[in-house]
């Protein structure tokens, strides 16, 4: 089974998860509704061991069938998540990884949260041996479809998703990024 690296930017080492991150992910996404709102996952108010669980279910699998999953840290402190799912999880996309992420409140408006997404999709694009990456984002999540944009990812098409946290449909705007186009980005930053 492949385990996954360690990822190093100029101010985080991206980790794999592990099962003592589960109260860091508890405290900054699962008890605060400002980030839960957001993830489609997660629910409000948040179930005690649900990060536990969730854990459990990624931590020591084969990362191209569960997850690649990411701890952030800052400092050796967890600060989020950024991860890869296997093609399959975008309906109108089901030959694309998807990638999503998520970063505690207290650290968001940094540079975080791009840091450890470029890190995460130039490591994903070889890995997964794929010439595109889908991400999704609430269509009022402005903040994290202009990361998305940033990366150069653009708009492929709209879908709804159930929101836990909400208790509802929301609509979703789906991005698709091209290794191409990523690697073109890249060359002249």
């Amino acid at each position: 089974m492949t385990m996954l690296p360690d990822l190093k930017t100029r101010r985080l080492i991206l980790r794999p998860v592990a099962l003592s991150d589960a109260e860091a992910m508890a405290t900054l996404a699962g008890r605060d509704f400002e980030v839960a709102r957001w993830l489609t996952s997660f629910t409000w108010p948040y179930e005690e061991g649900a990060a536990e669980t969730f854990l459990k279910s990624v931590v020591g699998k084969d990362p191209f069938k569960t997850e690649a999953l990411f701890a952030i840290t800052l400092g050796g402190v967890f600060i989020g998540v950024v991860a890869v799912e296997p093609p399959g999880d975008l309906e109108n996309l089901p030959a694309t990884p998807t990638l999503g992420y998520w970063i505690g409140r207290a650290f968001q408006g940094h540079g975080y949260a791009a840091e450890a997404v470029e890190a995460v999709l130039a490591w994903a694009f070889d890995a997964f041996e794929t010439d595109a990456i889908a991400a999704r984002a609430f269509e009022d999540n402005f903040r994290s479809r202009g990361l998305l944009r940033k990366m150069g990812f653009k708009p492929y098409s709209l879908t709804e998703r159930f929101s836990v946290a909400l208790d509802r449909r929301v609509a979703n705007v789906v991005v698709r990024l091209e290794r191409a186009d990523f690697e073109a980005r890249k060359e002249a930053a």
